[in-house]
């Protein structure tokens, strides 16, 4: 039993000399610390100081006894175990995980058998081929069913078991109000959920017909921490391993659908958001992952804490966004694995798709639009910790949003030395003017003969819509509408933010001649064209990696046309 080729099962390991090398396990690292000497047969790591023979390694990243790691090791690798002298060997609680095991290896027959041979299970198993799984997915899932009777399990399996440890297992609960036991999961299709190592661990259960709540979850024991699981991992692991990354979806259809496809690197999250232990669980077998969820709102909301717990590990990460709103269920069923398999290869990077989605949902016109997605962003920018990558990513939305890298550079500084959440204010952004509104400004305001003509072009053009001065604009065009004149009394009083009213005396203090007032409006105008050329910049880069040839030609036609515009 070669202790190299048991810990490559957990640790992405490369030769190094004589040794192997990889990151530990044990402990958050960027720099490989973890050693692997193959001609001794033990590992070490210089950063946290674990280390000793296969045995202890597979106890420690098991959590299990040193009994139960010789038993884990023998059955994978087809060593004879006496029996007798296993179980002299185990505690109390060693004794109980196994037992507890068990309870769940038998469920999961009770729960096929259910399936196969019950009037409710026909249904249930109608139900999944409706779906289009195939006798053979539903069979390696190990898929079953749980009927609507109340002691199904209890009945089949109190005889073999103590109802304490059937009560551990949460497959049972006890009656507050008698003495009696009931199943946990009744009506439902099963689901068993195994840890990376293939030991059935925990249940789900989707309700047949109508009923809340629509998933169930077995509750946390011994065996079983959702924080700590990934569904479909032990049967991803060797794909994720041989192709190098891992797509992350939300349930457990999802997951099956693809596998079934032929895209068998796919895992799901147990239907909890993801944490820290799932990415580093993940991180043994590849440091790239596709995230696909759902594109509605949860989705969405899900993807954004997804890709910030991947960045604090590390990962490389895509972000993939099905068209038509479609989950990944759906989507093989009527496209099938190859046309899934071509958006995961051209699916944007995290940030790209950060930017499609501030874009999508704030106007970038407005202050409070850049306001909203650059704090949205930002987080994210906060837990890169390549500072190269940082800064690169930091002048892409300074460029994308028109806000000063000084200002996003200060922001994330202060968030990690005071270790808070790193967020943007209007009195943030931009505090000086630009010329071109101060000037434009300051002629409307002292009643140049040329007012009105621009107010008018303005109120059509709404050329001022995401200038610092955006506010003050829109109540001088709506006071002179309705007014036929400006009152800087009025204006001033209109005006509710503080910043808003020094623009307004930064205009008013500013010098202007004759020329300047005459060139302010069509300043205003390269500035907005200016705007408008950074965010179709950005459209051609997700666009040319998505290879959408068609929107290539029309978005740079476009900024041709602006530049055009801009020249003449």
């Amino acid at each position: 039993m070669d202790i190299v080729r048991v810990i490559s099962e957990y640790v992405r390991l490369r030769k190094a000399g004589v040794n192997y090398v990889g990151l530990c396990p044990f402990h958050a690292e960027n720099s490989p610390s973890f050693h692997v000497h193959q001609a001794r047969q033990f590992y070490h790591c210089f950063g946290c100081n674990a280390g000793g023979d296969v045995f202890k390694f597979v106890q420690s990243i098991e959590r299990i006894t040193f009994p139960e790691s010789l038993k884990l090791l023998a059955e994978k690798y087809g060593i004879p175990l006496p029996e007798s002298n296993f179980k002299g060997g185990l505690d109390s609680a060693a004794r109980e995980r196994l037992t507890l095991l068990d309870i769940n290896q038998n469920a999961t027959k009770v729960f096929k058998h259910q399936l196969r041979n019950s009037n409710e299970g026909k249904q249930a198993l109608k139900y999944l081929q409706e779906r289009g799984l195939t006798e053979e997915t539903i069979e390696k899932f190990d898929i079953g069913y749980s009927p609507g009777s109340f002691n199904t399990i209890v009945r089949q399996l109190s005889e073999q078991f103590p109802l304490d440890l059937l009560l551990k297992s949460g497959l049972i609960l006890a009656s507050e109000s008698d003495s009696r036991y009931y199943d946990r999961f009744r009506r439902r299709i099963i689901f068993p959920i195994q840890n990376e190592s293939g030991k059935i661990i925990a249940f789900g259960g989707r309700i047949l017909g109508e009923g809340q709540p629509k998933y169930l979850n077995s509750p946390e024991t011994v065996l079983y921490s959702k924080s700590r699981t990934l569904y479909g991992l032990n049967q991803a692991r060797g794909t994720i391993r041989r192709e190098d990354f891992a797509i992350l979806v939300e349930g457990y259809m999802d997951c099956i659908a693809l596998h079934q496809s032929g895209v068998t690197n796919a895992v799901a999250s147990c239907g909890t958001s993801l944490t820290e232990w799932q990415a580093k669980l993940l991180s043994r077998f590849s440091e790239k992952i596709v995230v696909n969820f759902d594109p509605d709102s949860a989705g969405a909301a899900a993807t954004l804490r997804s890709l910030n717990i991947f960045l604090e590990s590390n990962f490389k990460i895509k972000a993939l966004v099905l068209p038509g709103g479609a989950d990944p269920d759906s989507f093989v069923k009527k496209n099938g694995a190859q046309e899934y398999r071509c958006l995961v290869e051209k699916a944007p990077s995290y940030f790209d798709y950060l930017l499609d989605r501030a874009h999508q949902e704030n106007d970038l016109k407005t202050v409070e639009g850049k306001i909203a997605a650059v704090n949205m962003m930002l987080p994210c920018l906060l837990r890169i910790a390549n500072r190269i990558e940082r800064a690169e990513l930091i002048a892409r939305l300074s460029q994308f949003l028109g806000i000063e890298e000084s200002i996003l550079r200060e922001e994330l500084k202060n968030a990690n030395q005071n270790r808070e959440k790193p967020v943007i204010t209007r009195s943030r952004i931009k505090k000086e003017l630009k010329p071109s509104e101060k000037y434009l400004l300051k002629a409307i305001l002292e009643n140049d003969p040329t007012a009105g003509e621009m107010l008018r072009k303005l109120s059509i053009s709404q050329d001022y819509i995401g200038l610092q001065s955006e506010n003050i604009f829109r109540e001088i065009i709506t006071m002179y509408q309705e007014e036929g004149e400006i009152s800087l009394k009025v204006l001033h009083e209109k005006l509710q933010s503080d910043i808003d009213k020094d623009f307004l005396n930064q205009a008013l203090f500013t010098e202007l001649d004759p020329e300047q007032a005459l060139r302010c409006l069509e300043g205003i105008q390269r500035q907005k064209t200016e705007q408008e050329i950074v965010l179709l910049q950005e459209k051609i880069k997700q666009a040319e990696l998505s290879q959408d040839f068609e929107l290539l030609v029309s978005l740079h036609s476009r900024k041709s046309e602006l530049k055009r515009m801009m020249a003449g």
